[in-house]
């Protein structure tokens, strides 16, 4: 088959979407399937399939269709929220590139979000399939945004902002021949939240090349001297979702509490310059060590001794399925779908999402005991190795891809 696992974001980026995306296309391959990859520039100045090196340049197109959009909506929708009409101008741009780039060539198109759901919709041929897998859910991730400036739930959810991101949810999914959720999380969300019949859903788990994730956690790399402190270790894109700033105040106390440790973050983001801040202001200048955007996750994870992630929320992040790999003690959160990878004083322990007494309570837990922190990694590792296959998730996703082929006619 030929297959275009298609997305709206940018790439390459930091996070599980490059991470699925680009496993996903090393399965698919594997069994002798073509395979191309389309998705925005990650500095958003066009669009690209990424494996070919082609690509449109945003400034070809955003003109006329702002022009066009513009006096649409003030004829039509005056007074129209600023958010609204940006995003409303860059899905008509990206689904204008998405057609210029001849979807038409395709058996199946593997959309990574509601967004890019809809646009393929619109444009592809009869004879194209088209499959989701939704990995997160914009009205929830706008929410957590906003209520970590200081606004409510409650005064979110009767924003336009609300209605819009939900009405996204609604049709990305009912346009889809199949649809995929990584978590019954998610799955439940978008059928209490969105209405979306459930018979339109079908979970299936992330996987991953295991063997390639432990041949690069070998490798040779350049880290800071922890001075034979035990390290922890968070890898995760520097975003208001994943709750860094909850993690630096545990952090304060777990200092009063003892000194042989130190934290490294390794990723990048909007956020990194308020952290820099924040942690000089509480006194971790020696404990949290800054890493910047890092390839080489698996071998840092070889040089630590405990994973935290600190998610406000998450559906299946692919850190943690890496540090399960890696045989490290987990400490994360209990946010969204993160409870369905992780067994709580089994294979990880878990907080409340958003709890800093707590995170700082198995913080110091697994620093404290020995026993508790091997054995956690041990058995966190059995799972990982269990659970995160990448030719089982190949081989479910092709059985989905030709149950779409069966219904791309009606």
């Amino acid at each position: 088959m030929r297959i275009l696992l298609a997305t709206y974001w940018g790439l390459p980026s930091v996070g599980g979407l490059e991470k699925y995306v680009l496993q996903l296309k090393r399965g698919l391959e594997a069994r002798g399937h073509e395979v191309d990859i389309f998705c925005r520039m990650p500095d958003e100045s066009g669009f690209q399939l990424l494996n070919k090196g082609w690509v449109l340049a945003k400034s070809f197109i955003q003109p006329l269709i702002s022009a066009k959009a513009d006096t649409y909506f003030a004829n039509h929708l005056p007074g129209l929220d600023h958010e609204v009409k940006s995003m409303e101008i860059d899905k008509y741009c990206y689904e204008a590139a998405a057609a210029y780039f001849m979807p038409a060539n395709y058996d199946v198109i593997h959309t990574q979000d509601v967004i890019s759901a809809r646009a393929f919709a619109r444009i592809r041929s009869a004879h194209t399939a088209l499959v989701s897998t939704i990995h997160g859910c914009l009205s929830t991730e706008s929410l957590a945004r906003h209520q970590a400036d200081g606004i409510t739930h409650d005064a979110f959810s009767k924003t336009p902002l609300w209605y819009y991101y939900g009405l996204i949810e609604h049709i990305g999914v009912m346009q889809n021949h199949e649809t995929i959720t990584p978590t019954e999380w998610l799955k439940a969300i978008m059928s209490r939240d969105f209405r979306v019949p459930d018979d339109r859903m079908t979970t299936v788990p992330n996987g991953m090349d295991i063997g390639d994730f432990l041949l690069k956690m070998n490798e040779p790399i350049l880290t800071p001297d922890a001075g034979g402190k035990k390290v922890i270790l968070c890898s995760a894109r520097f975003d208001p979702v994943k709750g860094h700033f909850h993690l630096l105040r545990a952090l304060v106390r777990l200092k009063q509490a003892r000194n042989d440790w130190v934290c490294w973050l390794a990723g990048n983001g909007q956020l990194e310059g308020r952290m820099r801040e924040q942690a000089a202001a509480y006194g971790l200048q020696n404990e949290v060590v800054f890493l910047g955007n890092r390839q080489d996750i698996p071998a840092l994870l070889n040089k630590s001794d405990i994973f935290v992630l600190p998610s406000l929320q998450d559906n299946h992040p692919y850190a943690i399925m890496e540090a399960q790999v890696a045989g490290k003690a987990l400490v994360v959160s209990g946010a969204g779908g993160i409870p369905e990878m992780v067994e709580h004083e089994k294979t990880g322990l878990i907080f409340p999402a958003g709890n800093e007494q707590d995170l700082y309570g198995h913080l110091l837990s697994v620093l404290s005991e020995d026993d508790l922190r091997r054995r956690l990694g041990e058995q966190s590792k059995a799972f990982g190795f269990q659970r995160w296959s990448l030719p089982a998730m190949t081989e479910r996703i092709l059985a989905i891809y030709e149950r779409a082929l069966q219904k791309r006619w009606r």
